[in-house]
């Protein structure tokens, strides 16, 4: 958050997103963290999201992304309500006087922010009918149940080395906002940089940037330049994932290896099983076979009795990924010597995710290598992996769901 703090300024407003449970790392434990550290305002997809998050000891707003028309103020969500908290999107003329009719009912004047599609073609109005739409929030016969607080519009091509269709989607809003100028609210937030963008150029930070990625240290991975490229470098990541060795053991020449015996064993090969599988979310697509070798990913710190120092190695995944554990190749780290102590043992721990940049198991390397999004592999991690939080001014936090095997922690 210091980071991004020094690329956008003081007085631009600070939006961490929270959605899918903070990106799958816990949305109720990382809210005051972020909100400690600078957040101005939290955003989040749905209402249920948003009402995890209402008995937190929070006093930043809440922003819900999805389209909303209706909805009972039960919850969580009547203490948002009643602090003037929850934030609401508008994507439409209907869901608006929808929205509209439910401020009416619950006898609220609802805090909104307006989504103009200018070509990512999801979610948002479309353009030709943003101008009307600010208009009638601002000054029409609903503006005494809708504030507008916030207008913006999501980026399809942030990370694409020619940057020509993301301008071009800058310039279509920019030219909007003149357009509205002489109507909007002087404190209405005007945003459309997401992590990616923030780095890329000073012109998208407007009043507010919304940061996916970038809060938990990702987001400039795969960005060739941008005005702020060299601040992004100074991204720490805040996640690990790590598991242990619960088996090893050695297998002849030519042994097949794992389900459909994709990987057969071309020597003697010291193999090791790691308790962790597709059901944990770890991704399917990092096991190398024989016909496709993929790199050595796991993080195993060897004992070497020769020497003082435990070291660092990287094995690969053989065969396929299971439910519920992977195997990993050690040979090359403790090769199978009958007369030679082993280097690996029952019990050492190994690293699925470093907190590294420069490791093979850095989050959007392994998601790069699995064919996924880095957003992908941290919210497919499961539930039932422990979470633990180290916080600086507090005592370790730890979080996990009663089937988390004790051999398993993230």
């Amino acid at each position: 958050m210091r980071v991004i703090r020094e690329v956008v300024g003081p007085r631009c407003v600070l939006c961490p997103i929270l959605k899918a449970n903070g990106y799958g790392l816990g949305a109720q434990q990382l809210a005051a963290t972020l909100a400690g550290a600078g957040a101005d305002l939290l955003a989040v997809y749905s209402l249920e999201q948003a009402a995890q998050l209402a008995h937190q000891s929070l006093t930043v707003p809440i922003l819900v992304l999805m389209p909303v028309a209706d909805f009972e103020p039960a919850d969580g969500l009547d203490t948002l309500l009643a602090a003037g908290r929850l934030n609401l999107t508008i994507h439409a003329p209907q869901q608006m006087s929808a929205l509209a009719e439910t401020a009416q009912r619950l006898g609220v004047v609802l805090p909104v922010h307006l989504e103009v599609d200018t070509g990512l073609s999801r979610g948002g109005c479309d353009l030709d009918e943003a101008s009307a739409i600010v208009r009638q929030i601002v000054s029409g016969a609903i503006a005494k149940r809708l504030s507008l607080v916030g207008l913006f519009t999501h980026f399809a091509l942030t990370k694409a080395v020619d940057p020509t269709y993301m301008n071009l989607q800058a310039t279509r809003f920019e030219d909007l906002v003149e357009q509205v100028k002489d109507v909007l609210p002087d404190d209405c937030l005007i945003h459309t940089a997401n992590s990616v963008a923030t780095f890329r150029a000073k012109r998208h930070h407007k009043s507010m940037v919304r940061i996916g990625q970038a809060w938990a240290g990702y987001g400039t991975d795969g960005l060739d330049s941008g005005d702020f490229l060299e601040l992004g470098r100074k991204l720490r990541p805040v996640v690990s994932w790590t598991s242990q060795i619960v088996h090893v053991k050695t297998i002849a020449p030519g042994t097949p290896v794992g389900y459909g015996s994709r990987w057969t064993a071309k020597r003697a090969s010291r193999i090791g099983l790691v308790p962790v599988g597709h059901a944990d979310g770890y991704p399917t697509g990092l096991a190398s076979t024989d016909a496709k070798a993929r790199p050595a990913c796991v993080g195993v710190t060897s004992n070497d009795t020769s020497s003082t120092a435990s070291q660092l190695h990287y094995a690969p995944v053989l065969g396929s990924v299971n439910m519920d554990q992977i195997i990993i190749d050690l040979t090359d780290i403790d090769p199978p010597d009958a007369g030679a102590p082993p280097k690996i043992q029952l019990g050492d721990p190994v690293e699925l995710i470093s907190a590294d940049p420069s490791a093979p198991n850095h989050l959007p390397t392994l998601a790069a290598s699995a064919g996924i999004v880095p957003h992908a592999l941290l919210a497919g991690l499961s539930s039932r992996l422990a979470r633990v939080y180290h916080d600086a001014d507090q005592p370790i936090r730890k979080t996990a769901s009663p089937a988390v095997a004790a051999a398993c922690t993230g």
